[in-house]
């Protein structure tokens, strides 16, 4: 049996597992509706993989599909059956909202389907773009050095990135770079020694991790922690997914290793994630010696860290906002069927046509103020930005409930689309879909034998795309996406590089500079 059969086969098979157990949990005519929806759209999704080349030909694309399966449909799925909770439980509709996002699954795999049979992935040119990528060095094989360079720069951004204005919004560009050092080993695994000194790079990534953890702490911020971890988890996962080795004894071991693992740091991490939620009223407030020393205290008491979980509870179940769904906090951020359950309650109480107009003034106002202020002024375009600070979820929900704005709740493009658009919406959605995958599509490196593998920049985003990479919180942000951050990401990307040969040639000048990030497929 090879990895990649391994690890897709045991998908399926814990997902008809979850079948008749949820069924035991809570034989209702609602919740096992519900469990069918589930199940047949998330084997609809792992069937795909199986039975197709798409993970070979199409990687990032492909796993951001696999992505919106997991947060949404799977994921919601295995863990609450892992909990021993109904999937239709704490959720206002979930017929309806299971049924909407299989509906938006199936409409994204057609269109996958249809994109994969009209793109070449026989040749290494594409097009113009990825010619101009190319010779930019895009798809080139960063040295040691310069991954250690993008991720300290990276680093020390997330001080930056704190602060309000131009200064924060620029640090923030620069903060996926932070996780380049993971990926060393990923290189060593395919270039060996003749990338770097394996030793010494490992030895100063465990450093490197530790020192992120301590930044994460000191500024209370939960993604410098765990993004880079997340990072690297899901790039293992598509190399197993794409594997066609043997699984080997040895390899099990690891593995049954790893999982014991996981499972006893399961609940100090969810303690630690819950203790930074309690300590978070000081950030800002204090240095960041006495944010750590906080964090430590709250994490060094038990009834405390249980006492917030328990008044949260209660605060979400009496309130006109819930999202309670999944019991772990790490997890629940994994799993956003909530928030799409939320966005489409609220989207569908809209039914007077003033609400409807001022959800588009709304949508509108906000796709326009991703315009640097002096062109909108230039334009003549009079938007407000300092009174659009809030999230679509925010506005759904006051539109609905009367909450109030600037909680930065989660939304849903498809709900904000369903109530604009209507049943015209699944079109555009396709069109958008076509789009992204264009633009994912640029993130592969394709060979004259037919692979396709991620070059340095996909990597660094995989776990972006994993979470959201076709289903936004609202609609503005595909616009934002689509016309200024991709741009803006591969700039950035380029600059960085361009600076970091330099630095990388007079480090180590015989790095393999125009090697192909080829991930290992067996």
């Amino acid at each position: 049996m090879t990895v990649r059969r391994a690890i897709i086969g045991s998908l399926i098979a814990i997902t008809l597992l979850a079948l008749p157990i949820q069924v035991l949990i809570e034989p209702t005519l609602v919740n096992t509706a519900t469990v069918c929806i589930v199940t047949a759209s998330s084997l609809a999704m792992l069937f795909y993989i199986a039975w197709s080349r798409a993970i070979h030909s199409h990687p990032l694309s492909t796993f951001t599909l696999f992505g919106f399966c997991v947060t949404t449909q799977l994921g919601a799925l295995l863990v609450q059956t892992s909990a021993l909770t109904p999937v239709s439980a704490f959720l206002y509709d979930p017929l309806y909202t299971f049924g909407m996002l299989a509906l938006y699954q199936a409409i994204a795999m057609a269109v996958h389907v249809v994109y994969r049979f009209f793109s070449v992935s026989g040749r290494p040119a594409g097009g113009p773009l990825r010619h101009l990528f190319g010779w930019l060095g895009m798809y080139r094989v960063p040295p040691a050095g310069a991954l250690w360079f993008m991720g300290l720069l990276g680093l020390t951004t997330f001080f930056l990135a704190r602060y309000e204005g131009v200064i924060g919004k620029i640090a923030t560009g620069f903060v996926f770079l932070a996780w380049a050092p993971l990926l060393i080993p990923l290189y060593l695994q395919q270039y060996g020694d003749e990338y770097c000194d394996a030793r010494i790079n490992k030895g100063c990534l465990v450093l490197y991790v530790l020192a992120a953890g301590v930044l994460g702490l000191a500024l209370n911020t939960r993604a410098v922690m765990f993004s880079g971890i997340a990072t690297i988890v899901a790039l293992y996962l598509l190399v197993g997914m794409r594997s066609h080795a043997p699984v080997t004894s040895r390899a099990m071991g690891r593995l049954a290793v790893l999982a014991i693992v996981l499972l006893a740091m399961a609940r100090p991490v969810s303690d630690l994630a819950t203790a930074m939620a309690v300590a978070r009223q000081w950030r800002g407030k204090v240095a960041a010696v006495e944010m750590i020393k906080t964090t430590f205290f709250v994490l060094g008491k038990p009834n405390l860290i249980a006492a917030y979980r328990a008044q949260g509870e209660v605060a979400a179940r009496f309130s006109a906002y819930d999202e309670r769904y999944v019991a772990n906090p790490l997890l629940n951020r994994l799993v956003g069927t909530k928030y799409y359950d939320n966005a489409f309650h609220f989207a569908r109480s809209l039914t007077s046509a003033d609400a409807k107009a001022r959800l588009a003034d709304v949508s509108m106002q906000l796709t326009w103020a991703g315009l640097p202020t002096p062109i909108l002024d230039k334009l003549g375009i009079p938007v407000q930005k300092d009174e659009l600070a809030y999230s679509m979820g925010d506005y759904l929900a006051y539109l609905s409930r009367g909450v109030p704005l600037g909680g930065h709740r989660i939304g849903s493009m498809q709900a904000q689309g369903m109530a604009l658009f209507g049943p015209l919406f699944p079109f555009l959605d396709a069109l958008i879909c076509l789009l992204l995958f264009g633009l994912m599509d640029l993130l592969t490196v394709r060979t004259t034998a037919g692979k396709a593998t991620l070059c340095t920049l996909g990597m660094l985003q995989i776990w972006n795309f994993f979470l959201s990479g076709i289903s936004y919180e609202g609609l503005h942000l595909v616009v934002y996406w689509i016309f200024r951050n991709f741009e803006q990401m591969v700039l950035i990307y380029l600059l960085v590089y361009g600076v970091t040969r330099l630095v990388a040639a007079i480090l180590r000048p015989a790095a393999p500079a125009t090697a192909l990030p080829t991930l290992q497929q067996g």
